[in-house]
């Protein structure tokens, strides 16, 4: 198996990187959600939450003694000293379990991991160190950078529990906890270098069977996503086959896998089901073409301006507006971010220049006709023109001289800006 893993050279423990949803996110809730993340980010961990936290433990299950549960302490010492998490572990059997399972109860500086079901049962010694090695890699990852990734998790749960909440509060929130696991899996393979075993630990723990063959389930998770469009439909946790699929990807090539991964966590760009790290983008992409289509001097009239503060409060026209930027500028990563999106995203860039386009009835059709342009180059000339076509009060011959007229139009607005500007 190969692996594109980097190890530290002092401690020779793997050292793998957050997915690159928790980097975006981390640095999306620190600028902008910057209040709330301060407030929790001066909040500390008080010894009566840590107490409660232990006195609950005692209550719900049964703490597993390090000399009669030797061959589980020392898995998950094994896991610890690979992962170089040197922190305290205390394991418990959980009472009333149903099924098989492990769960953290975290706290700063120590390690909690209970157990459900009969684990030691029904893994083998590389299975246990797996699912202790992922427990843990949960707790490294709330420690890491100051514990940045903690607070991560403290914003969103003070977000979604907030009443004015939105559905792309609850959306972020679920697709932190998915690629938590993702994270939590591959920090595991690193630290065992063994896919069958973290693969065989996932299934016996999912279905409860004592026997289990990683290789033939990597085959039928390849069967499912081959089957078509899928999305994990998990709250928590992404279904086994994603997971699965996730760690043998990772496993051959560990730089490219967030983008392959996007799709099955997130789903489709979709403009009814954006998270608030894609509602940020499509904000950029909004702003991007903006720039490109209010570039020219002419077009630059107090009503657009003002209709452009609208949507961006800073749409500075001395920042923004460059005319070789603007007019020359590369549309290739604007065009690939809208080509992404679904048929109502489309719609939705359609509509944003068709707004501009008629914002100021003082311009005539010089702004529709470089609303077309600047369509045609972004390759959804086809939609503007069907939504224009219901949208506008202009007879069809009309329409058609200024679709066939549209860069002459615009080539004698530039050359006489005075023409087009009241």
């Amino acid at each position: 198996m190969s692996t594109s893993l980097t190890t530290s050279t002092a401690a020779g423990r793997p050292v793998v990187e957050p997915t690159r949803y928790h980097r975006e996110l981390l640095a999306f809730l620190r600028t902008d959600e910057q209040e709330v993340w301060d407030w929790i980010a001066s909040q500390k961990v008080r010894a009566e939450y840590a107490e409660a936290v232990r006195h609950e433990l005692l209550k719900s299950t049964y703490r597993l003694d390090p000399t009669t549960s030797a061959e589980l302490y020392r898995a998950a010492k094994t896991a610890a000293d690979r992962l170089g998490h040197d922190t305290s572990i205390t394991l418990y059997q959980a009472q009333n379990a149903k099924g098989l399972n492990a769960s953290l109860a975290w706290l700063p500086g120590e390690v909690h991991v209970v157990l459900h079901g009969p684990v030691q049962e029904t893994l083998t010694e590389a299975e246990l160190i797996a699912l202790f090695g992922h427990e843990i890699a949960h707790h490294w990852l709330f420690s890491i950078e100051d514990g940045a990734y903690l607070i991560v998790e403290q914003v969103l749960a003070a977000m979604v529990g907030d009443r004015a909440a939105s559905a792309a509060h609850e959306r972020t929130w679920k697709h932190f906890k998915l690629y938590t696991e993702l994270f939590c899996d591959r920090l595991t393979l690193a630290m065992t270098g063994d896919l069958a075993a973290c693969v065989s630990m996932q299934v016996k723990i999912e279905t409860g069977l004592r026997q289990a063959s990683a290789d033939a389930y990597l085959k039928q998770a390849e069967e499912v996503l081959r089957g078509g469009a899928t999305k994990s439909e998990g709250v928590t946790h992404p279904e086994m086959f994603i997971r699965a699929r996730a760690l043998q990807l990772w496993s051959l090539d560990s730089t490219g896998v967030d983008a392959a991964l996007e799709t099955l966590i997130e789903g489709p760009l979709a403009i009814g089901t954006l998270d608030l790290l894609r509602q940020k983008r499509v904000a950029q992409s909004t702003r991007a073409m903006l720039e490109h289509f209010l570039a020219p001097a002419w077009i630059q009239t107090d009503t657009i301006l003002a209709h452009a503060k609208q949507f961006f409060e800073d749409f500075d026209a001395t920042k923004f507006f460059d005319a070789t930027r603007g007019r020359d500028g590369n549309l290739d990563e604007l065009t690939q971010a809208i080509a992404a999106g679904d048929d109502p995203l489309r719609d939705y860039f359609c509509y944003v220049l068709l707004d501009f386009a008629t914002s100021d009835a003082d311009l005539e059709e010089a702004p529709f006709a470089a609303a077309l342009l600047l369509s045609r180059r972004l390759e959804i000339e086809d939609r503007l023109v069907a939504i224009a076509g219901k949208e506008l009060r202009m007879t069809k011959r009309q329409f058609e001289a200024v679709r066939k007229n549209a860069a002459t139009i615009v080539a004698e607005a530039e050359r006489h800006p005075d023409d087009v500007q009241p």
